[in-house]
This record gives structure tokens, C-alpha cells and sequence, in this order.
């Protein structure tokens, strides 16, 4: 692993104090709005470049979920200069594509009888379309100009609140980045978009409408967020990608992907300020949005009560238990960290009751999701194929109860609170681990929160556990998704949901 050296001083068992953890940052925004992170480390050869939009299904709604995520795919297809021999004459051919695509899309909500018919004449048309215009498309060129220039975790991802495009390459290659990323960012072309539209419903239904375990994630976080966009899928319900036109994609990445909503962060052997002459170069010149980004004003409202979801399918079976708390950055997130570490892992009090004690289950344990706005705390169980998932329930509800009553020790505390920071700071040893952490923090509200972390974690009090947990993890408000075997549908019918054990 490339390894980064920063100036912190190693975690010891005692509490670290903020001004311990240092980083060697230079922050800076554009006159644009483009914000830039660089960490400079003459140690290594190369650099970690990546560059952030904070966009992502958050921004969506109905009739636009997962037109971030279709960005992504066809932010690889190119721009006027890349990824063609000749822009100009492809642009017929795309307004021919459009034209006989809005054609198909009126027949289809029709739904008249020759309508199977009509479609296949437009279909045809549109792959002849589409083959002429291959013709003049360079495939993969952006991909192969960074692998040719030494360009390694080429990649991309989308998330609710983020998007990012990355890739690592030697330091005497970034100005390629520069290049690349500021075209992309000034005159993406959504060439391919049909074909591509289809190859993101393939995704879909191979990671979701196919997948027992994709279905029962994806319908369980819509019931656990009721009012908040985090209830959008990131990858777009499948009726919404069906229904996706260059023009309404276009409308979006002019809305979201310009430089006041984004982050480039550079972490490895480079100069600061050469660095930041280039961006200026490269990108200063791009327009910000016309219309500034509104953001999400939307928040959920307290629970009123349990919300039950039980799928019956091909999974895996296991017991999911999840639980409002706040949005960053609140003082109890640091608190429930401190939960999860209470909970998690094989040596966690999870593990030992319903895997180790009661061999009830093959795996337990717990995670503290801090997001920008409503968080979510969530305690999971996978369950032996001949569990009864009440009992497991009802050991949960005991654990819950017993850390909201009795505070843990100190020992305990101390323990948990060194294995969270040894955690964090080991996950800022890649250059990689870095930029996405610096990233993360920025989109939280600063960069700078990253260097307190670890000092928030030590300050926690073993006192402070037993409320936090009686507020935030209350098993009565909890959203509970159970995914069980299909051979007992029959049997869950008969009894309705699985009745509580006495203990």
C-alpha cells in the first residue's frame, strides 16, 4: 500500500487532544466556486486526483431518480474533442436518435394495439442511427488516455449526496487530470445515451430486481425514510430510467455539475502551488451555474411508532433493525460511534449473545450512518436457517435496554475508543483513503472536522452512553426488516408476523 506521511502522532491509550493531528493542507476556492484540497507528500511518486460533485439522488425526485448515476456512465462517453473523430457530424445523427426516441416513448404510453410494431420499425431506425454514428465515436478513448499515461483505480462512483470520478497517476502525468476532467466538465456529449439507458436498466435488474437481498434493502429504506429524498434508490426506480431523454439529463447536468458544486482534491507528490496555477488554467474559465443549487430543505419527521417489513424469498435470512438520529453535525453522532463500537465486531456484546452464547445467528452487529442531513443507526442479525427470528428480536431488545440503562466502563470505553481511532487514522494511510475522507468532511461542512475527530471520539463520556442509546435507539420507533426463507411462507401466513418469545 502507498503510504502517506502525515504528521499526526500515533494513537496511544491515552486521549488524543485536537492540536495532535495535523495535515499539510492547502485549501482554496475559484473565483467559480470550484473549492481544491491539496496534500502535498514527496515521499511517493504518484498522486491521487479526484474530483467531486455534491450532487447525487438526494437532488432527485420523481420522474428524475438515478440521473446521477446515468451521468456517470456517460460521463465516460466523452466530450466535443474526446471520444469522437468528428462532433459536428455526429449531431444529426443525435437529434435523429432524439426525434424518433420521443416517437417511441408517445407510442408506448398510448399503448395502442399495433403499437408492438410501430415500436420495432423506430427501434430498427434507431440502431441504424446509432451504427452510423459509431462510426465516428473513439471507444473507451478516456479511459485508455489515463491507462496509457500510467493511470491506475481508474473509477467512478455515485452515492446520495456525491458523485466522484477518480484515478491515481504519476506525478508527472496530473496535467492530463486537469485536461480530462475540465472538458468533461465544461462540454460533456451524451452520446450512446439510448443504448447506455439500457445497459443501466441491465445493472439494475441484475443488482436489484433479480437479487432477493437488492429488492428487501431498496423497498426497506423506502419505509425507513418516509419524507426525505434518501429514500430514492441511487441507481433510479426502473420506470424513471425507462423514461430518461438527453434533454432531461442535459437539464440536470447543467443544474449540478459545474464548478461552484464541486471539490477537486489532489493528494500525493505534487507542488501546491503549481497545482493550483493549473486548476486555474484549466478550469477558471468555466461558468458557474446559472441558477445556484437549492438544497434539500426536506427533513424526516419523528417516528410515531414500528414499522414491520418482512420478505419472504431466496436470501440469506437475517433481521434488520434501524433507527432515526440527527444529521451532522450533532454531538450525538460521536456517542452512537461509541454505540456501534459497544455492539460490533466478533468481541462486540452482539456477537457474543447471538452467535457465540446463543448460536443463534452466524453474524450480528452494528453501524452508526452518519449523512448530511437524517442519519440512521442500524443493528443487524444473520439468522440460522432454523431461527426464530422473535427470539433474536427479543435478545436485541434485552442488549438495547441494558446499554440504556447501565453505563459501560471505563475500560471498556477506552478500549472502544482506540480501536475507533486506530480505525480512522489507519484509513488515512492510502493517498486514495485521504482524498476520500477530506472529501467526505467537506461535503459534512469542513475539510478541517477530519483533524477533530479522533479528539471527539476520546472525549466521550461512559456516562453519556445509557442516554444517548434511550433517546436515539428505542426499539418502539425502530423500522424492522425481516428477510426469511420461502418454504414458510405458507406457516407465516397462517400466524401473521412472528409473535414475541417470553423470557
Amino acid at each position: 500500500m502507498k503510504k502517506l506521511i502525515l504528521l499526526i502522532t500515533l494513537l496511544s491509550l491515552t486521549p488524543l487532544a485536537a492540536d495532535d493531528f495535523q495535515l499539510p493542507v492547502t485549501y482554496d476556492t475559484l473565483k467559480n466556486g470550484l473549492r481544491v484540497i491539496i496534500v502535498p507528500d514527496t515521499n511517493v511518486a504518484i498522486v491521487s486526483c479526484r474530483l467531486y460533485y455534491f450532487v447525487g439522488s438526494m437532488y432527485e425526485g420523481p420522474g428524475t431518480s438515478g440521473l446521477s448515476h446515468m451521468f456517470e456512465h456517460m460521463m465516460f462517453k466523452g466530450t466535443k474533442r474526446l471520444g469522437t473523430s468528428d462532433y459536428r457530424k455526429e449531431v444529426p445523427i443525435m437529434r435523429k436518435i432524439d426525434s424518433l426516441e420521443t416517437g417511441i416513448a408517445a407510442i408506448q404510453q398510448k399503448n395502442e394495439g399495433n403499437s408492438d410494431s410501430l415500436n420495432r420499425v423506430l427501434h430498427d431506425q434507431v440502431m441504424a442511427l446509432l451504427d452510423k454514428q459509431r462510426k465516428l465515436i473513439k471507444k473507451d478513448e478516456i479511459w485508455e488516455l489515463y491507462q496509457n499515461n500510467g493511470g491506475t483505480r481508474l473509477n467512478a462512483w455515485t452515492a446520495d449526496d456525491m458523485t466522484a470520478y477518480i484515478v491515481t497517476l504519476p506525478r508527472n502525468k496530473v496535467e492530463l487530470f486537469y485536461w480530462i476532467e475540465s472538458d468533461r466538465m465544461r462540454e460533456p456529449v451524451l452520446r450512446e445515451f439510448y443504448s447506455e439507458r439500457e445497459v443501466v436498466t441491465e445493472e439494475r435488474r441484475m443488482r436489484y430486481d433479480n437479487r432477493p437481498i437488492g429488492k428487501y434493502w431498496e423497498r426497506l429504506n423506502t419505509l425507513f425514510y418516509i419524507a426525505h429524498p434518501y429514500r430514492l434508490p441511487t441507481i433510479g426506480w426502473a420506470s424513471d430510467i425507462q423514461a430518461y431523454t438527453r434533454r432531461k439529463l442535459e437539464e440536470h447536468v447543467k443544474r449540478f455539475y459545474t464548478p461552484d458544486n464541486a471539490l477537486i482534491v489532489l493528494v500525493g507528490n505534487i507542488d501546491p502551488k503549481a497545482a493550483r496555477k493549473n486548476i486555474e488554467r484549466y478550469f477558471g474559465s468555466i461558468p458557474r451555474a446559472k441558477v445556484p443549487k437549492a438544497e434539500v430543505v426536506t427533513r424526516e419527521p419523528q417516528p410515531i411508532g414500528t414499522t414491520r417489513f418482512t420478505v419472504r424469498d431466496d436470501g440469506e435470512p437475517r433481521l434488520d433493525m434501524i433507527f432515526h438520529v440527527p444529521g451532522y453535525p450533532d454531538d450525538a453522532l460521536y456517542k452512537l460511534d461509541i454505540v456501534e463500537g459497544i455492539f460490533s465486531g466478533r468481541s462486540g456484546r452482539l456477537y457474543r449473545r447471538l452467535v457465540d452464547k446463543e448460536g443463534l445467528c452466524t453474524d450480528a452487529g452494528a453501524g452508526n450512518n452518519i449523512r448530511l442531513h437524517n442519519g440512521e443507526f442500524h443493528i443487524w442479525a444473520e439468522l440460522k436457517n432454523d431461527t426464530d427470528p422473535a427470539k433474536v428480536e427479543a435478545i436485541i431488545r434485552e442488549e438495547l435496554k441494558k446499554i440504556s440503562k447501565k453505563r459501560p466502563t471505563e475500560k471498556e470505553i477506552m478500549r472502544i475508543g482506540n480501536e475507533i481511532r486506530m480505525s480512522f487514522i489507519s484509513g488515512l494511510k492510502s493517498l486514495e483513503g485521504l482524498s476520500d475522507r477530506l472529501a467526505w468532511f467537506e461535503r459534512l461542512r469542513s475539510w478541517k472536522d477530519l483533524l477533530s475527530y479522533p479528539a471527539m471520539i476520546a472525549a466521550v463520556k461512559p456516562e453519556e452512553i445509557p442516554r444517548v442509546a434511550s433517546v436515539y435507539l428505542n426499539p418502539d420507533l425502530a423500522t424492522i426488516g425481516l428477510l426469511l426463507p420461502k418454504k414458510d411462507a405458507a406457516a407465516d401466513a397462517k400466524s401473521g408476523n412472528p409473535k414475541p418469545v417470553k423470557r
